[in-house]
């Protein structure tokens, strides 16, 4: 099992191998308490904490439906890691723009000195300048992830790791501030195909890592091709993935408008694109002559 860090828990579910069965813990005993704690046990749910570096034995203690008791052993390792490697969401380069109103994910690397990944949740070794600019909504425990919020538009922010020393920087916008994108869609496509068409954000050199920009489509040939930004069941047809979906129905040229109403000042940003829809063509039937298939674009 991957070592868990110094000051960090992990949260450990009872079942019974090969069964759905449910098990109520009874009692969790630490063979080295000081190395490795119980925090708590309730009922199918064990929290235990990392303490000091060592290795100590696990003794849990069950029931199942029946009433029998069943024990199990396990062995966990406390280790102090070496290497954090805090980095961007959406880069490795280590400065990146976030927009107001949506998550800062950074990802990390907790590592030992001979590389083994180090786990557990509720410790996070970093200092955030200035203090108070981001608060912590989530670190899952089986992920390389913290996940942060904010609430005003931030200058710079700095993310620096306790334990080598590596830092990210970001810079939180609002949406108004971003005034430029592009448009990633295809050249061709044949008809009856689907196809996703791509807007991306851009503020200067520095990637957004979280555009999360109201995103709205429409066919500007909807005899040729159906355009909308809707990905899911609802009846709104925007979304905030800045993506959109096209449709080719007719021999010919697609044009199509992604807009991005929020953006360069609340004047929006407006995308066109114009794609060649093409079909499939069978010549006569002839004896004796291979089948070939001929594609033809407008």
């Amino acid at each position: 099992m991957k070592p868990i860090a110094p000051d960090a828990k992990l949260d450990l579910h009872v079942f019974a191998n090969g069964t759905s069965d449910k098990l109520t813990l009874v009692r969790a005993d630490s063979s080295k308490p000081n190395v490795f704690a119980i925090d708590s046990v309730n009922g199918e749910t064990l929290t235990v904490r990392g303490a000091t570096p060592g290795g100590a034995e696990l003794t849990i203690t069950a029931r199942d439906a029946s009433g029998a008791e069943l024990i199990d052993k396990m062995f966990f390792h406390v280790a102090k890691p070496a290497t954090h490697a805090l980095e961007h969401s959406c880069t490795e380069e280590p400065n990146a723009i976030y927009v107001r109103g949506a998550n800062i994910d950074l990802f990390h690397n907790l590592a030992t000195t001979d590389k083994r990944p180090v786990i557990g949740y509720g410790w996070v070794p970093v200092a955030i300048e200035p203090a108070g600019a981001l608060e912590l909504t989530a670190q899952p425990q089986a992920s390389t992830l913290y996940r942060y919020k904010f609430d005003k538009a931030q200058a710079e922010v700095t993310v620096r790791s306790l334990v080598d020393g590596t830092k990210v920087s970001l810079r939180v916008v609002e949406p108004s501030e971003i005034t430029s994108a592009q448009l990633y869609a295809p050249e061709r496509m044949l008809i009856g195909e689907n196809a996703y068409v791509f807007a991306r954000t851009e503020l200067g050199k520095a990637p957004i890592c979280n555009p999360n920009a109201l995103t709205c489509a429409r066919s500007l040939t909807p005899e040729i091709c159906r355009v909308t930004a809707r990905l899911d069941d609802s009846l709104d047809d925007s979304n905030r993935e800045q993506l959109a979906e096209v449709t080719a129905v007719k021999y010919g040229t697609c044009e199509l408008e992604v807009t991005l109403p929020e953006l360069a000042g609340g004047r929006g940003i407006a995308l066109r694109h114009k794609v060649k829809v093409g079909r499939v063509e069978y010549p006569p039937e002839r004896r004796n002559l291979p089948l070939w298939i001929g594609l033809g674009l407008a």
